[in-house]
């Protein structure tokens, strides 16, 4: 009986929320972030509610508001292939 207790705590150890990590990358205008995009190779394929951008391997879809969500921008970051660190520095 004791030994089921003792894994039932090393179980719940492990499943423990952690600290969340740290947001980059929040609170940037969607055309600021068409812009960097197209400074890195992308170009816009149409535009309407979102817009869809490509360059040629990948395809990526912004949405047209004003900010974007840190956590959907970072999605969209890492579907582009850039790093945080260079998606900064073309902003």
């Amino acid at each position: 009986m004791r030994l089921q207790s003792i894994q039932r705590l090393a179980l719940f150890r492990v499943f423990q929320p952690r600290e969340k990590p740290r947001r980059e990358i929040a609170g940037i205008n969607y055309g600021a972030a068409i812009a960097a995009l197209e400074d890195a190779g992308f170009w816009v394929l149409r535009e309407g509610v979102h817009v869809i951008m490509t360059d040629g391997m990948r395809i990526l879809t912004i949405p047209c508001q004003n900010p974007i969500n840190s956590l959907t921008m970072e999605g969209i970051v890492r579907d582009s292939g850039i790093s945080a660190e260079k998606f900064l520095q073309l902003l």
